[in-house]
């Protein structure tokens, strides 16, 4: 990769799913460090042993995928009364609320849509102030629960790394 970005053909290297031990041997050998590392990351799978924080203090950012779990695949988990409450009480929706914890957390947020109407719920999260109360509250409860969505069957029940 760092010689096809040498050649112009790529602007920078990412990562995607690479956990601690992988990403500490590329950065032994590198000359080139990554810039992002896009795991899979939302309250109920925040990554065990500080793996985002860690990354950051690399230089390297963070960028979810299935960042709106909590209120797609794991539906009726402990966070729904949660982001339905803080939802209402600033007059968003459930994604915006995810969307903002994310950014609280210098974390980039990917999600997919056909539907403007989402888009637009999506855009607000970058107006949308959680006290820290509310984005304490989604963290805490988050972690009363584990679901991991991608490659669940490489990670026993209740691995979080």
């Amino acid at each position: 990769m760092e010689d096809v970005q040498r050649t112009g053909k790529a602007k920078a290297i990412g990562l995607s799913s690479f956990l601690k031990p992988h990403v500490e041997a590329i950065l032994k050998v590198a000359t080139v460090k990554p810039v992002v590392n896009q795991i899979e990351f939302h309250p109920y799978l925040q990554r065990a042993n500080n793996y985002v924080p860690w990354l950051q203090s690399q230089g390297i950012a963070v960028q979810s995928f299935f960042g709106l779990a909590p209120i797609t695949w794991a539906k009726r988990g402990p966070l729904d009364p949660v982001l339905t409450r803080i939802a209402k009480r600033h007059g968003v929706d459930e994604s915006t609320v995810l969307i903002r914890w994310h950014l609280n957390q210098n974390v980039i947020s990917i999600s997919t849509t056909k539907k403007p109407e989402r888009l637009d719920q999506y855009i607000l999260a970058l107006h949308l102030c959680l006290s820290d109360e509310e984005q304490k509250e989604i963290t805490e409860v988050g972690l009363t629960h584990h679901f991991r969505i991608r490659l669940s069957e490489k990670f026993e029940p209740d691995d979080r790394t």
